[in-house]
């Protein structure tokens, strides 16, 4: 599901649906499923407070639904059993991000979603010695996304403040 809670900036629910369905393949999850959410600066900074103890906005966050231990948080037994988890993305954010990088929105809404998607499969690029970037770089390959190196590591910096503290995030 991708949804839009936020009036700032036009984003193309259908065109991040379509992104999301090959990246699905890309990352053979068959039958499993997330959630993107856009949503305001403001919004994004209020879930960086309350989920990361961090009072700034940032451009995506994202939420596994399993935690630590691989069991689904307070949910009875398989109702979210092929639920991965939830990514919020700030609009506002994606378009300062893509205008810094001389992109598309399209394009860094894209990244975003595969930024974000990423920890939900238990990937962090703050702790994985830098897994994390060379799987998204290649996907972004394979997916047709070209972005440079340069972008990915400055976008890396700024999403420093994104730690994929998956128990926290959930709790």
């Amino acid at each position: 599901m991708i949804l839009n809670r936020q009036t700032e900036v036009r984003v193309d629910l259908q065109d991040a649906n379509r992104f999301a369905r090959p990246l699905s393949r890309a990352l053979r999850l068959r039958l499993q499923m997330f959630n993107v959410c856009f949503v305001s600066d403001r919004e994004i900074a209020r879930l960086n407070e309350i989920y990361r103890r961090k009072g700034n906005s940032t451009d995506v966050l994202s939420f596994p639904w399993k935690g630590t231990s691989g069991r689904a948080v307070s949910a009875p037994e398989h109702e979210f059993e092929r639920f991965l988890g939830d990514i919020v993305i700030s609009a506002r954010t994606a378009r300062r991000n893509a205008r810094l990088e001389g992109h598309s929105i399209r394009a860094e809404i894209h990244w975003l979603i595969l930024h974000g998607v990423l920890p939900l499969l238990g990937y962090d690029h703050e702790t994985d010695r830098g897994e994390m970037t060379e799987l998204e770089l290649a996907l972004r390959e394979r997916l047709e996304e070209r972005g440079s190196k340069r972008s990915v590591g400055r976008a890396r910096k700024s999403r420093r403040r994104v730690s994929s503290q998956r128990s926290r995030a959930v709790q």
